[in-house]
């Protein structure tokens, strides 16, 4: 979890990026760990090219005996699903949840901003 921390950013950097560690993230199988570890930056290179006016980027990962759960939510404002992009990041990033035995889900929060949501099973399949 030590690398996902270092993805924060503080004072001067526009948008800044805070991270948040809870929970019970003790002994998380290396697989489980780097699937983690790829999709937070992942998901706040996005938020960094795509948010357009978002001044702040919240990472958090949160665990418990069964699940572990990571979300990034920024609050910029619009931006399509491809965001102007001909990448495949968000259906990379659903697959590689899929083959952690997860779920991904991505779109615009209600309050505005854009939130990537990954739910990771503790003991799930990895391939």
């Amino acid at each position: 979890m030590s690398r996902i921390e270092r993805l924060a950013r503080r004072a001067g950097d526009t948008p800044r990026v805070d991270v948040e560690l809870s929970g019970d993230l003790d002994d998380l199988g290396p697989s489980l760990d780097t699937a983690l570890y790829r999709l937070a930056p992942e998901s706040v290179t996005n938020a960094l090219r795509h948010a357009r006016h978002a001044t702040l980027i919240r990472v958090s990962v949160a665990g418990d005996g069964h699940w572990v759960r990571l979300e990034v939510r920024d609050d910029g404002s619009g931006g399509s699903t491809d965001a102007g992009s001909s990448g495949y990041g968000l259906l990379g990033m659903a697959e590689r949840a899929k083959l952690h035995g997860g779920t991904l889900l991505a779109g615009p929060a209600r309050e505005g901003g854009w939130t990537v949501s990954a739910v990771l099973p503790r003991h799930g399949k990895a391939t």
